[in-house]
């Protein structure tokens, strides 16, 4: 390697150097929710439960989980697609999870998530018993861009200021020293060519290290308009309504406002929160116009709330709308599939749960048991909306929202693209009538509320749990 080629090296080390420790880096949290996906589905025979954790950037890569219920399977192989269009048709080679060392029932993978959008993980599973398959809708946004730490930042520093010290130190001796017969000092003309020589290098690297920044820093740029920002919404009371109107801020062109569709029954979910987590309403908004919503307000004392509103798009692609208001108290009674906490009840909802404390990113089975006022297990249960039961997780802090059925936290519209069908609720040895379960994972730490709600004898009933997780 000549000197030249060496100075050529050392100088582009130092330019990528400089630009990654220059190139912004701030984190960015993209909304509030959950957004790990969790689901209890049969694959054939088998049933699984699958957890995806998708990528923070994109293009990145997700982790999958499945979990089996029985020891006869051979081999899962897992792949990703869009949700919908020809791509959704015509599935690459899968992968093949590999067999947990710790326990057999498990399986494990990493898939590339490429664009940002709706996409599934579809699972294949194959055993004693035959094959079959299931489909996780999983949206993928752009959730951050990642801070760069103090000490990473120092330490790039530092090299660059060395890298760049040895370009222009070998380009001056280059031009200073390279003529010279062996063991020849430098006169004076010939240091002054050096000097020269590392004066224009310095100016050379100064710029390239300027304009590869500007670069960078267009790039970032660029790519922090691609982290997904959410729907924004404005809210007013006015006669004991509200109204709720939905903004684009601007993220993928490919988003509207117009394209939601039903999600068990309703264009919107929408659930009502006090500061203290004391009361819950689950309510139903109409769509008056393209983006805006209406909704009576139920029987509520004045003070300050807060909203999630949960909207599934033609894409598949749900969201959750945040917002708060302030109410001067008032309302009507509830009707139809709207539902409220507390409200009256003849029996009780009980967490049946064990010891093991509660983590952060593990999936856990929430077992409820419904009692009638005899402390018996109920035996009117009806399907609330379609469902055995939902549930809702909301972190104390209103940071962490998740909306849960016992399919898991997919919304059912979403899945019923996925798997036309729909996921089958009748596992085999499932739990008594009387009981409910909802997969859910807390994706951090604190402490949480857990509202569970089912439907008795024609009637909504809601318990509410206080939930730590370490």
């Amino acid at each position: 390697m000549t000197t030249g080629q060496a100075a050529r090296g050392t100088g582009r080390a130092a330019i990528f150097a400089l630009v990654a420790m220059l190139a912004p880096r701030t984190t960015v949290v993209a909304h509030i929710g959950s957004p790990d996906v969790f689901l209890d589905g049969l694959a054939g025979p088998y049933r699984v439960f699958v957890t995806v954790r998708p990528p923070h950037a994109i293009p990145g890569v997700a982790a999958v989980e499945v979990l089996t219920t029985s020891d006869d399977v051979r081999e899962i192989r897992i792949v990703p697609l869009p949700l919908t269009g020809p791509g959704a048709q015509f599935a690459p080679v899968p992968d093949v999870a590999a067999r947990s060392a710790d326990d057999p029932r498990l399986f494990r993978g990493q898939l590339w998530m490429m664009t940002a959008g709706a996409w599934q993980v579809r699972v294949a599973v194959s055993g004693d018993r035959g094959s079959g398959q299931v489909s996780v809708p999983v949206p993928t946004l752009p959730r951050a861009t990642l801070a760069m730490g103090r000490w990473l930042g120092a330490l790039l520093i530092g090299l660059m200021l060395l890298l760049c010290a040895g370009v222009v130190a070998i380009i001056a001796a280059m031009l200073r020293e390279a003529a010279l017969p062996p063991g020849e000092a430098p006169g004076h003309v010939a240091q002054r060519r050096g000097r020269i020589a590392g004066a224009i290098a310095t100016l050379v690297v100064a710029a390239a290290v300027y304009f590869g920044n500007e670069w960078w820093s267009a790039e970032a740029n660029t790519y922090s308009r691609y982290v997904y920002k959410p729907l924004e919404a404005e809210v007013t009371t006015s006669a004991g309504r509200l109204d709720l109107t939905l903004r684009d801020p601007g993220w993928l062109r490919s988003r509207r406002l117009d394209d939601l569709v039903l999600d068990h029954g309703h264009l919107m979910h929408l659930f009502v929160v006090s500061p203290e987590l004391d009361r819950l309403w689950h309510l139903h908004p109409s769509q008056a116009a393209i983006g805006a919503f209406q909704q009576r307000l139920p029987e509520h004392s004045a003070g300050r709330y807060e909203l999630f509103g949960d909207l599934v798009h033609k894409t598949g692609v749900s969201e959750t709308v945040t917002a708060s208001f302030d109410a001067v108290g008032g309302g009507e009674p509830l009707t139809g599939d709207d539902s409220a906490y507390p409200s009256p009840s003849d029996g009780r909802i009980v967490w049946v749960r064990d010891d093991v404390p509660l983590v952060t990113r593990r999936l856990t089975m929430f077992t409820f048991r419904v009692e009638d006022a005899a402390g018996e297990p109920a035996r009117d249960l009806e399907l609330y909306m379609g469902m055995p039961g939902h549930a809702v997780f909301i972190r104390r802090d209103r940071q962490v929202f998740a909306h849960v059925h016992p399919s898991g936290s997919a919304p059912m519209a979403a899945i019923e693209i996925a798997t036309p069908s729909g996921p089958s609720h009748d596992h085999p040895g499932a739990a008594r009538p009387a009981t409910v379960s909802f997969p859910y994972g807390f994706p951090e730490p604190g402490d949480y509320k857990i509202f569970v709600q089912v439907k008795r004898g024609g009637r909504i009933e809601t318990g509410a749990f206080d939930a730590h997780v370490q």
